[in-house]
């Protein structure tokens, strides 16, 4: 296996939408995307350069797991900023946003040309929806004609949460995005499906369901042929790390994964 990224596909009424945006997400042994303003990470840099090209700039913010999301013209517009999404109508922009087991979301709309990348782990579930709303407010976007990608994260079968952290999605989003883990070491937890939550609040705003596409690998399980694994994952690669080790210091001991939209 010698791909570098998994390509994945917008579609509309259930069915795959032609002269649409490219949507990708980098591997496992691609190497780590980390990304951080005051960091240099070379492998990062020379995979973009190669998916970047004189006429198209890669358009990128530090996340910090949030709701904020940036409509831009210029891919220097978010150059020093922070936040979790990026959306445009300049084909020139490649939006980029990392993640290891928080779910990439990557949107597009036919009609209005908007395209964009976000990120949503559990504090930003429902991000996808701000930025449809943002799209609807700059540029007269329409709710119903947006598509989205769900990208590989982390499924249920290996997300688990405390009861404090499954209320609140239950309450927030949808009862059936979480369900008690009854037996094993992990009784007493509720398993989190990321994919249920964002999907029950796209679909609240007036998203068709048959325009939202899910991907079904998990980023902490999924295997490849070869038995090796598909994905960087931060609950898989630390969950052996000392507990002595600080969250900064575990976040740069797994690999992160890119993901873009680029026409």
């Amino acid at each position: 296996m010698n791909e570098k990224f998994l390509a994945l596909n917008f579609c509309r009424d259930g069915k795959p939408l032609e002269a649409a945006p490219v949507a990708g997400m980098t591997l496992l042994q691609t190497g780590s995307m980390r990304f951080r303003w005051n960091e240099e990470n070379p492998n990062r840099t020379s995979f973009l350069n190669d998916l970047s090209s004189p006429d198209k700039k890669v358009a990128a913010v530090e996340l910090i797991h949030s709701h904020t999301v940036y409509a831009i013209e210029d891919a220097n517009e978010v150059k020093g900023l922070q936040g979790d999404g990026i959306i445009t109508q300049n084909r020139k922009i490649i939006p980029v946003i990392t993640a290891a087991d928080c779910m990439p979301i990557l949107i597009y709309d036919p009609v209005s040309k908007v395209f964009g990348a976000l990120h949503s782990g559990w504090k930003g579930t429902g991000i996808a929806c701000d930025a449809i709303m943002l799209a609807q407010e700059k540029y007269g976007a329409r709710v119903k004609d947006f598509c989205v990608i769900m990208a590989p994260h982390i499924h249920d079968c290996c997300y688990f949460i405390e009861e404090d952290r499954s209320s609140f999605f239950a309450q927030n989003f949808t009862p059936d995005c979480v369900s008690p883990i009854r037996q094993g070491e992990n009784a007493g937890k509720y398993a989190l499906s990321m994919a249920k939550a964002n999907l029950e609040a796209l679909k609240k705003i007036g998203v068709p369901q048959e325009n939202i596409v899910i991907s079904s690998d998990c980023t902490c399980c999924k295997k490849n042929p070869d038995g090796n694994f598909k994905f960087g994952s931060f609950r898989r690669q630390t969950s052996s790390l000392p507990q002595s080790l600080s969250l900064e210091e575990r976040q740069k001991l797994f690999t992160v994964q890119a993901a873009w939209v680029k026409w």
